[in-house]
């Protein structure tokens, strides 16, 4: 039998519901829900708010090395249009987080912000 590891992230309020599911399909006593294209998750993933940070996550892909300090500056540059309030007041909004359209595009293309300097308007990524 061959084994595959996956990496599942579950928000922490659901981790409870997530155990309970797994125990229960492990047991042989419930059906895990299929994943479809066009699920909730993928709409919001490739959505407008997606594709105005695209530009950064192909920026990053086509760096080469292994670390690229970007100002806030430059960042609005490559996407066109200026960051929102909440990049420069909200070191959150760099966080490496799936459920931030923005850190998708630089997750997606390898990349993690390692630093996010708000005072500085500067932001380190590393690759992944």
């Amino acid at each position: 039998m061959n084994h595959v590891e996956a990496k599942v992230m579950v928000p922490e309020d659901r981790l409870a519901e997530f155990y309970a599911l797994m125990g229960r399909w492990l047991a042989g006593e419930a059906t895990l829900p299929s994943v479809r294209r066009g699920s909730r998750r993928s709409r919001r993933a490739s959505g407008p708010s997606a594709s105005s940070y695209a530009a950064i996550g192909t920026h990053l892909a086509d760096m080469s090395g292994r670390e690229a300090t970007l100002s806030f500056d430059q960042i609005e540059s490559i996407i066109g249009r200026q960051l929102p309030a909440s990049a420069h007041r909200h070191r959150a909004w760099w966080a490496n987080t799936d459920t931030h359209s923005q850190a998708l595009t630089w997750l997606s293309a390898g990349w993690k912000v390692e630093a996010a300097d708000l005072d500085a308007k500067e932001v380190t990524f590393v690759r992944d």
